[in-house]
């Protein structure tokens, strides 16, 4: 996780955002920063359904009209993302180095049911973390699931070399060249589409 530590964020920076592919908790900078992210057709913007806050596919949520882009921090997802932070953290998963986020978890406690800061402290870099921690464990292990399927789909497709001879007694055997001409072309038309099957 990757800190910055200032109130004024400049278009410079947001730029900078977009190469690396930061997470950024400013609510107000959200909307414009995605906006930034779509126009410059960065693949990696997480989408969730409106109601369940389910995750969705980027390519999906471009035709589904109830997604919407970027992670939504409300009073139900919030503390499914703090659980998750739990989790990661106790079972190892995640290594802190920052001094700061320490020093924000050392102020984070349960108030009235809720997980929150003490009264006038932060826990902005512990919700980005958590909001991280959720990420990777819906998007990213999703994604790959998906493409573990794909390879394992391709890796089942095989090619059979057996020649069946299929013409009736007394039938003109086929032109040998023509049928050859053709299966290069096939050959051709294969190699144009190749990169289909890369994964």
């Amino acid at each position: 996780m990757g800190e910055w530590v200032s109130n004024n964020i400049l278009l410079p920076i947001m730029y900078l955002l977009v190469d690396v592919g930061l997470a950024v908790g400013f609510a107000i900078l959200a909307l414009a920063l995605l906006d930034k992210l779509a126009d410059k057709a960065y693949p990696n913007i997480y989408h969730s359904i409106k109601s369940s806050h389910e995750y969705i596919d980027q390519y999906q949520a471009e035709t589904t009209s109830s997604a919407i882009a970027g992670f939504t921090t409300s009073l139900k997802t919030r503390p499914l993302i703090v659980a998750k932070f739990e989790e990661f953290i106790r079972n190892k998963l995640l290594t802190i180095y920052s001094k700061r986020l320490i020093n924000e978890l050392d102020t984070f406690i349960w108030k009235n049911g809720k997980p929150q800061a003490q009264r006038s402290y932060n826990d902005d870099l512990i919700m980005a973390c958590a909001i991280g921690c959720w990420v990777r464990d819906t998007a990213l292990i999703e994604n790959q699931r998906d493409l573990e399927y794909k390879k394992a789909f391709l890796n089942c497709i095989i090619t059979n070399n057996t020649k069946l001879d299929t013409r009736i007694p007394g039938m003109k055997k086929p032109n040998q060249t023509e049928a050859f001409e053709k299966m290069v072309d096939e050959k051709k038309k294969m190699k144009q589409f190749l990169w289909l099957l890369k994964g």
